[in-house]
Parts: C-alpha cells; structure tokens; sequence
C-alpha cells in the first residue's frame, strides 16, 4: 500500500494504461515485446518485485493491534520447509505450492499440465487424462515416471508469480534442485554430485537412437527426456541414467497429444540446464478500450522462448503480436478442459473490464417502488444479526450487510436510515480495529509465524489463512462506505484498513513496505485466488465462493478510490477484472464446454486437479450455485449477461424440482438481470432469505434493472465509475463518485467517445446516450 493518502483531483489521474507486476527478485527485466509494458501512462506496480520481511507494522490513528495472538487462532502450521534463503521473509500462503512450505507430507502439487509428489521411490511425475462422472471432473494422479530416487521433504529456495524452485537431499549422496512452473509441460532438475535417474511405472518403450534426447512411451503416453549435450541416457529395463560426475541437469517433458515432431523437438531443445529463473505478471488497464491485459513471463537462463500451456480462459483472450506467441500442435487434458500449447518468451491475455459500480448509485424510481424499498429497508434495520458473536466471517459480512443498508438509504434519500445503518457500521468497524487489552473479543493481531493479519475470533480456518480475502473483503468494502460519509473515520483508522487490505491483496512495489508477502489469494497463472492458506489435500488449492473473490477485489478499488490512492485503484480494478472473466468461465460455466459426462454448467468448487459440483457446507443444488452469487453489491453486475442468467434460473428450477428453497432472495436478484418483472414477482415475505443479504438492496437491485436494462457492454466507461444500461443505440448511462473530488467519466463506444458526465463528489448521474 502506497503511504500516506493522496486526493483524486480528476477521473484522468487515475488508470489510463496502469502496469501491475508480479515476480520474483532474480535477475533484469526482460524484453517481452510489449507496447504496454514500455509506456505506462501511470506508475509501475507489483505484486512480487521485492522479498518483504516478517515485521510488525506499526498502527496510525486510534487504530491497534494485538500483541499476541490466542492459542485458538494461532496457524496450526510453520514455514518449517522454508530454505535458510527465505528465512525471515513474509511468505506467500495459499499458493499452489504453499504445502510445500509445511512439510505436508507427500501431498502432490498440481503445475497443470504435469504434477510431482514426493515418493519413498523418488519423485513421481504424472500427466492424467481428466474423467468425468455427472458431479465432478477429476484428474488422477497416475505417474509416467519416478525421477532421482529416494529423497528428503523437499524445500522452497526460490519462487516467483507462478513458478517454485525445490531442493531435496538424495539417500544415495548429493541433491537435486526441481524447478517447476504452472503451465510449462517442463520439469526441470539439477543434480548435484548424484546420477540422475528415472524409472518408468509401466512398460517403457524407447523410439530415439541414443544420445542426450530420450523418447520415450509409457502407458501411450510420450514424453520426452532429456540431459545436458554431452551426456548419453543408459537404458536398464524400465531405468534410464546419464553417466556424468559432478553436476548434471536433465529435463522431463510431457508430450502433448497430437504434436508435430518437428516443431516440439526444436521447442524443446538445450532445456536441460536452462531452466525458467524468474516468472511476472503484469497487468494493465485500457480505459478507452475497457479491458485489462495480463502479461505472464517466464524467463530462463539463456533467454530462450519457452513452452505454454493454456488454460481455456488464456486461450480465449490470447494476444498475438507478429505471431508471438508460436501456436504449436497438441493439447493437454485438464478438469476445466483442452490445454492448447505456445512457444514464446511471454503470453499475453485480456479479458474485458465488465464496468464497476463501486457504489449503489442514487436512481429515480416511481413513488411504489421507492416505497417498497424504504419498507425493505426498515425491516433489515430492526433484524438482528445473524449471529451476534460472529468472528472473522460472520462478524465481517455483517459489516458489509450494514454498508449496504447505508447506501441503500443514501439511494433513496433516507437520511435517518442512513445515519441508523452509518452509526452501527461505525460501532462495529471500531471494534474490530481496535485492540482493548484483556476481555476484547474482536481485534486483529499480525502473525510474526507467516507475515499476516489474523481477526480474532477466526473463523472456517482463517487463522490458517483461509478465506483471508472472502472474509476481509467485506470489511474492507464496510470501511470504504463509512470513510466517504466519515471523513474523521478515514483519518483515525484508515490505515489500519488499509494493512487488512494488504493482507490478502498483496504488496505494492516501491511502497517500501514489509510486514506482508509480495502475494497471497491470487494465483497468477490461473487468473484467480485460492482460499486454502496450506493447500493441505490431495487434489491441490482451491476456492468455493467466486463471488466473494470477485467481490474483495471490488473492495481493494473502492478503497483506493475513498483514500485517493490511484495505484492501488487500478490493482483492485485489474484484478477484478481477471477474477470475474475466470468466475465467469470456471465456476459459472459460461463460454466454457465442460467435458462429457459432467451434468451440470455450475462448479461449486474448482480444485488445482478437479472440479465439484458441491459446497463444503451444504449438497443442496441451491447452496451450490448460490455461493456465487454472493455477496450483493453493484459490483456483482460483472454477471451482466442475460442469458446466462435465464439459463442459471432455469437450470436450477429443474434440478430443484421448482422454486428455490432456500436463498431465494440471490436467485430472485441473478434473475432480474435476464427478466426484472419476473424476479420482481419473487419479492415477497415468503422469499427464503439468505441472512447476510438486504431485502432492500434486492429490491433496489431489480426495480433499477427493471427501470434501466441490462448492463451494456457495448459502452464503456474509463475507471470504474461507471457503466451503461439498455440498448446498444440507445443507453442509460450511469456514472457514481466515491470520492471527494469531482471526476469527469468518459463513456466510449468503438473507441470513438460517446458521451462525458460529470459527477460531484459523493454524488451519481444518468443520463441517456
């Protein structure tokens, strides 16, 4: 986070082209051959370009920290596998690799297209073709080969956005340093006074005529090894080995399917020795073109191209410049379908910026609908919460189900309302930000174990670093909505929110900043977050609610833009973007073919190595889809698209067997975008509720889509102030200001813009194009 606070003084300060980097800290900047990346219209910021360190950051304001954290919320686990290189830094959790960290023992780690898990016999190496049955797409852990032979518990010397680097004791003498990286069909290993060696698991056929490349078949599968130049593979049976003292590197490498010789051999060639050093994410925001594109690169040694597998959400928004990426032939199999593969220094995707309203935005309704919606709203004051002990989860959703109630208000003009919801949100937000000695049963304190915030009472694990941004989002959101009506809030305890949002966002370059890894829920490659600190199963990370990630991303903007902070804006802004296209697709199903034999369009939960139609908490069909949808704000309109939404009501009425029986309210609210009179229909006090949710906010929700249309996409607003509604020809065009600074907001459609409005501070407009 950016020290200190600085004023917005127009929309044009903030996200014209903005750059983010994720990385580790070896070695220059590459070449990567992109136009965004060599001139940025704003700041530089990054996700990783600095190794922070475990410290205690000192609190501003009124705001405190505990000194010590409770055995009941204190992680279970320790960085014990941490290499002494790592010592004393804040380390990434909830990584693909994160167990590695722990010492779990022997958990597989999923680098998609190949998995490793360490074995009595040595490291396994596994490709599988995913299956299908009606509820779950599942790739197995089936080994091809088991590589160096008998080891210790690895551990982590180096990392970057998306690769991890392992070293492991050999029983026989010497060591071995794996290199591996998310979407590289590469395995690269480096020994160290030892003879590297690999055993197949089933029948071996050898198709090549000696020498450093070996070509291999096991189980009709191809994969190709290969050894430094100079050394020449020894076959035994099912056992290959390279005779050369001292130290040696090979590579194992799966061969996609249906590959063209040719064109994979001369991909692949000299890898051994070189492996991938460094890997970064940047990210950069086209206001004018309304889309965020991500740049992934994988550096190696000697600045050779490398090999990339595709995950459907890359495929579809791949860049091309000057045919870089090289299209190679071949697929690989993955639970979220094909993997296509590239050959390039770096891969480039975008993905359109659906447009964020990062408030609820003042409209005109008639005088019923205004009407129901005070009604609404006086019936979610007078409900008491949930829970009235909630912790880390409940206790913040309540948070956010209050900011909600005070925007709501502020929509209407219900001042006494507001200032009701504003009071207790204050009262609340209070609590847990501030620490009262012995007897206070909410506070924060900072983990000196792992580099983190930890709420007090932890809930579902969270003191293990679970759910840090479903659950920290909502108060982090809670927060922006008091500080723009409470400037006196912002100054007391701003920065302590500021230290929850780093927590589970990330630590932005040049801020100088330690206490806090460089990254923590999003995975990079991916295009998502995880919400498992330690990752501690077989089938790797993974992350249920869709909804709540995109939503504390959408929180990491909107504070950003109460503070004034534009960096931090635009990495909330294009994190939201990425995390709502891969919501859309993996979870939602949509744009996505899901392999035969899988019944449904909806995941509950998507793994590193499978997918679920299921929730950790609840089977009902409801419960699955519903948890994404959750939570309700204005920046859930990334699910804009009406047909999807008909086909998500429909859907869940046949497999519910009618309407839903519980959480109605969200489906009543998802409906609404494809047919407002019908979900308007649904709003009733029968209308089974889901508790964290406002009647109100509902209610306001459908009559605005019923007044307005649905989102437009075909117009763009530049930040995210804004968005259009309707027709194509003939848009609502709706502009909100959270800050305390009057913004101008450009509309652009092709391009060419459309229309400006201009907002006060605090204030919304429409207007029709």
């Amino acid at each position: 986070m950016r020290a200190g606070l600085r004023r917005i003084v127009t929309a044009a300060c903030l996200l014209s082209t903005v750059v983010l980097t994720a990385s580790c800290t070896e070695g220059p900047e590459p070449d990567v051959r992109d136009p965004e990346r060599a001139a940025p219209a704003a700041g530089v910021l990054s996700e990783g370009d600095a190794t922070t360190s475990v410290r205690r950051p000192a609190t501003e304001g009124k705001a405190g920290l505990a000194d010590t954290l409770p055995a009941t919320a204190s992680p279970k686990q320790r960085p014990a596998r941490a290499g002494q290189s790592l010592a004393g830094q804040a380390l990434p959790t909830n990584q693909w690799w994160t167990s590695v960290l722990t010492g779990a023992p022997d958990q597989p780690i999923w680098a998609r297209p190949l998995a490793i898990k360490r074995t009595d016999a040595g490291l396994a190496v596994s490709s599988a073709t995913a299956t299908a049955s009606a509820k779950a797409v599942v790739t197995p852990f089936a080994p091809a080969l088991v590589a160096a032979g008998p080891m210790t518990v690895p551990e982590v010397v180096g990392y970057g956005a998306f690769h991890v680097v392992l070293r492991a004791g050999l029983r026989g003498g010497g060591t071995v340093e794996l290199t591996v990286v998310q979407g590289s069909p590469l395995l690269y290993l480096d020994f160290r006074d030892a003879k590297p060696a690999l055993t197949a698991t089933g029948p071996l056929h050898r198709g090549d005529g000696g020498g450093p490349l070996a070509r291999l078949t096991i189980a009709g599968q191809r994969w190709d090894v290969q050894a430094q130049d100079g050394a020449e593979w020894r076959q035994d049976g099912d056992r290959l080995t390279v005779d050369r003292p001292g130290r040696t590197a090979i590579v194992v490498a799966r061969v996609p399917d249906q590959v063209d010789d040719a064109a994979w051999t001369d991909a692949i060639a000299a890898a051994a020795g070189d492996p991938v050093i460094r890997t970064t994410s940047h990210m950069a925001y086209d206001g004018a073109a309304g889309t965020v594109t991500q740049t992934l690169t994988a550096e190696r040694r000697s600045g050779r191209p490398g090999v990339w597998a595709l995950l459907p959400h890359q495929q579809k928004g791949l860049v091309r410049d000057d045919g870089v990426p090289q299209p190679l032939a071949g697929t690989y199999s993955d639970a979220l379908g094909p993997l296509s593969v590239v050959r390039g220094p770096a891969v480039r995707v975008r993905v359109p910026m659906p447009g964020l309203i990062t408030e609820v935005p003042a409209v005109t309704l008639s005088d019923p609908a205004r009407a129901a919606v005070l009604d609404d709203l006086q019936r979610d004051l007078a409900d008491e919460p949930p829970t009235a002990d909630g912790g880390s989860y409940f206790g913040l959703k309540e948070l956010g189900r209050l900011a909600t109630l005070a925007e709501v208000a502020k929509g209407i003009g219900a001042r006494p309302q507001q200032d009701a919801a504003l009071q207790r949100l204050r009262a609340g937000l209070v609590d847990w930000l501030t620490y009262g000695g012995a007897g206070d049963t909410r506070y924060f304190v900072y983990d000196q174990t792992w580099g983190g915030l930890i709420a007090v009472p932890a809930e579902f694990g969270s003191n293990d670093y679970n759910d840090h941004h479903f659950q920290y989002g909502y108060l982090v959101r809670a927060a922006a909505v008091l500080a723009e009506a409470d400037p006196a809030f912002l100054r007391d305890y701003g920065a302590a929110v500021s230290l929850v949002a780093r927590d589970y966002s990330g630590t932005l370059s040049g801020s100088g900043a330690d206490g806090f890894p460089a990254f923590r829920a999003f995975n990079a490659y991916l295009g998502h977050s995880a919400a498992s600190g330690f990752a501690p199963f077989a089938d790797g990370n993974n992350q249920e609610s869709s909804g709540e990630a995109v939503a504390a991303w959408e929180a990491v903007a909107r504070w950003g833009l109460v503070t004034g902070d534009a960096d931090l804006t635009a990495y909330g802004v294009t994190h939201y973007a990425l995390e709502a296209a891969t919501a859309r697709m993996y979870w939602l199903g949509e744009g996505l073919q899901r392999p035969a034999g899988y019944e449904h369009t909806v995941a509950g939960i998507v793994w590193d190595a499978k997918i679920d139609y299921a929730t950790w908490f609840d089977p009902k069909p409801e419960s699955i889809v519903g948890i994404q949808l959750l939570p309700l704000t204005f920046g859930s309109l990334y699910r804009g698209d009406a047909g999807p939404a008909a086909a998500r009501s429909t859907q869940l009425g046949k497999e519910v067997g009618g309407m839903p029986r519980v959480w109605g309210d969200l489906f009543a609210a998802d409906l609404a975008i494809a047919d407002p009179a019908q979900a308007r229909a649904r709003l009733g006090p029968q209308l089974p509720r889901e508790e964290s949710t406002s009647r109100a906010m509902v209610r306001y929700w459908v009559e605005m889509l019923a007044a307005y249309g649905s989102p437009q996409p075909a117009v763009v607003a530049d930040g995210p102030f804004g968005m259009a509604f309707g027709s194509a020809e003939h848009p609502r065009l709706l502009a909100v200001n959270p800050t305390a600074a009057q913004v101008t907001v450009t509309f652009r459609r092709q391009g060419a813009i459309a229309a400006t409005v201009v907002v006060d501070p605090g204030q919304s407009v429409v207007r029709r194009l």
